[in-house]
């Protein structure tokens, strides 16, 4: 696929290249949680399955905050790119990512310190609160790289490339349904291991891995 395609083709059709690998993106993003309840419930039990969906809405939270960071960071480096500004498209990839590593720690850590409150909040069943934490404490361990991902990918889909970020985050998704049966199925860690699999599996979604490297030079 040509680089400049979005200004070479008809306005529908470019469009629809642009946007169809966004949309199958969020839809496998979706995957991460779909599937490790629908491994823990098999496997695990009902209860492992309520913390799960208890813990979702929290998670879902976060994966809606970066992308919208991403989403508007990718607004101003297409801006800069339009433009063919190569020093504004370096200033704000690296302005970006700066700001972003400090959000992602912040978030982080008030994951860590207010989901128990936010679980007693979405009136979480007592018996079910432990578990439901544990498998929120271990995603928020992670929470960096799913900030890089979402990152990575605003800025590649700021400069017309949509495609990349949805064809790791397929083969994070698929790797994260193979972890998740070794971590619950074989090891036996229950709801810890599909969050395990789940923080382990994002690892895949790294800057360099996106292609990213190109754009911040």
């Amino acid at each position: 696929m040509e680089k400049d395609y979005l200004i070479r083709r008809r306005p529908i059709a470019a469009l629809l290249i642009f946007a169809l690998p966004m949309m199958l993106g969020n839809f496998f993003q979706q995957l991460y949680t779909m599937a490790d309840s629908a491994i823990v419930g098999r496997l695990v039990g009902e209860e492992a399955l309520a913390a799960v969906g208890a813990s979702t809405p929290i998670v879902n939270l976060m994966v809606g905050l970066f992308t919208g960071l991403g989403t508007g960071a990718g607004v101003v480096i297409a801006q800069f790119f339009g433009a063919k500004d190569e020093k504004g498209v370096h200033d704000g990839v690296h302005t970006t990512i700066a700001l972003c590593l400090v959000a992602g720690v912040v978030m982080g850590f008030i994951g860590v310190g207010l989901s128990p409150a936010i679980l007693r909040l979405l009136d979480t069943p007592a018996e079910i609160l432990e578990e439901a934490y544990s498998y929120i404490l271990i995603i928020d361990v992670g929470v960096l790289v799913m900030f890089a991902y979402n990152l990575c990918a605003g800025l590649l889909r700021a400069i017309g490339n949509s495609f990349l970020p949805l064809v790791f985050l397929l083969i994070s998704s698929g790797l994260n349904v193979a972890l998740d049966l070794v971590f619950i199925a074989v090891v036996g860690m229950g709801v810890k291991g599909a969050a395990v699999a789940t923080a382990v599996s994002s690892t895949q979604l790294r800057a360099h891995e996106t292609g990213l490297d190109p754009v911040c030079r």
